[in-house]
């Protein structure tokens, strides 16, 4: 089974405010993702919580290992950057 490794206290505080403040969804469901991940919750649990694929959960731990909390965000796109009010079809 793949999980994180044990957080220090400074990661969870960090992990459990982005996941009340942030403004990106995306941000505050992968945060939570890393603290569940943290307490053993399998990958294939995850993703049903989530409703994600499962391969996309095992990239966000991936990327949490590797970068932390910067692993979070999403990865610069390209094109023209989405207005704060236009809405995802």
């Amino acid at each position: 089974m793949k999980y994180v490794t044990k957080l220090n206290g400074r990661e969870k505080i960090s992990l459990y405010e982005l996941m009340r403040t942030s403004n990106s969804f995306k941000v505050r469901q992968r945060a939570h993702a890393i603290l569940l991940s943290a307490k053993k919750i399998r990958i294939d649990l995850l993703s049903d919580i989530f409703e994600v694929d499962r391969d996309t959960v095992s990239e966000w731990l991936r990327r949490w290992s590797e970068k932390g909390i910067q692993g979070l965000a999403d990865a610069p796109r390209s094109g023209r950057p989405r207005k704060e009010n236009e809405v995802e079809a």
